[in-house]
């Protein structure tokens, strides 16, 4: 199964949604999303890799990407 990433709308957590799914569920706060109407991040994710995929995001978003190699 593929997960495309977003970030919720309400508290700006990055979360994954099932990639065929018209809203995802925020892990933080709970806030049911509509993935039309949120930013997607990445897509087609395979489900092994949406936890590694989450922490290269929230680094790069904290602005320590770029010390990775």
């Amino acid at each position: 199964m593929n997960y495309d990433i977003y970030l919720c709308r309400k508290c700006g957590g990055v979360c994954a949604g099932r990639q065929d799914a018209s809203t995802f569920t925020c892990c933080y706060c709970g806030t049911r999303n509509s993935v039309e109407k949120s930013l997607r991040l990445a897509k087609g994710i395979e489900s092994k890799d949406v936890p590694g995929a989450i922490g290269r995001i929230k680094m790069a978003r904290a602005g320590k990407g770029s010390t990775l190699k």
